[in-house]
């Protein structure tokens, strides 16, 4: 039987069209594939950095020293770490994370752990910052409510301490018998919508404490403000994936025994 060159077409059309079908789906999985196995490559260079992050912590913290030169791990990952120590004349408390409602944050004002070193042996004075958005004068607590701080500072001679006592809040009337708040600065790229200004002479430590909500707290001095603890920065590195992690460790927080005149957060 003779078939016509219609028909040769036809039949030629379809293991062409046959043939790119297949060709598409082999094509398909291998790129499923090679995807798959990117995406778990990956993955397990990502677990490897950040297990080397904290390795780095880890290391960091027992040897009390930072690894500027890369430290291998032997599995195709390594770390380095860097000590910070926040101090000086312009700094965020706490490592630039908030600053727990009613809990509060020590402010050194001489060295731990000894006290010795107060700043200010005549007189100076110390600026708080708070609020870095402006937020509502509502009483109640939440995300939207406007923090106010109280301060308690100890100053003077270490055996027998002044206590100060300061009351602030940025909502007049909110809160009785505090004192209105003036406008904040930037600290390191935060902008702080207000500050209060404390007094100090022979400062030993202060306790600076946010109500109605918690918030993040700076602080800035005519003079150098002792260290505060060691902010412990450590990266890791495995392939091409980096991970960084920031660790504070900050000094042991005293007792609010301590401040046996806190004023309205006991």
């Amino acid at each position: 039987m003779r078939k016509f060159s219609g028909e040769k077409g036809q039949m030629l059309l379809v293991v062409v069209l046959t043939m790119i079908v297949a060709l598409t789906v082999g094509l398909s999985l291998v790129s499923r594939t090679i995807t798959n196995l990117r995406i778990s490559k990956q993955s397990e260079e990502s677990q490897r950095a950040f297990q080397a992050a904290e390795a780095g912590i880890e290391k960091t913290l027992e040897s009390g020293t930072g690894y500027l030169i890369p430290q291998s791990l032997g599995n195709n990952a390594q770390y380095k770490t860097e000590i910070n120590n926040p101090s000086g004349n312009a700094f965020i408390l706490n490592a630039s994370e908030v600053v727990e409602q009613d809990v509060g944050i020590d402010l050194w004002l001489s060295d731990y752990p000894n006290y010795s070193n107060q700043i200010c042996s005549s007189s100076c004075t110390i600026s708080i910052h708070f609020n870095t958005i402006e937020q509502s004068c509502s009483t109640d607590a939440g995300n939207n409510t406007r923090a106010g701080l109280e301060v308690v500072v100890l100053s003077g001679v270490i055996s027998n301490p002044t206590v100060g006592k300061y009351l602030f809040d940025a909502c007049p009337g909110r809160t009785p018998g505090a004192v209105n708040t003036g406008s904040g600065t930037t600290i390191d790229a935060t902008t702080f919508q207000h500050a209060v200004s404390i007094p100090v002479s022979n400062g030993i430590i202060a306790r600076v404490i946010p109500i109605y909500n918690s918030v993040k707290v700076g602080v800035t001095s005519s003079v150098n403000i002792p260290v505060q603890g060691r902010i412990i920065e450590s990266i890791g590195e495995s392939g091409e994936t980096i991970r960084k992690v920031q660790y504070f460790s900050s000094y042991p927080q005293l007792p609010l025994e301590i401040f046996p005149y806190s004023i309205i957060s006991q």
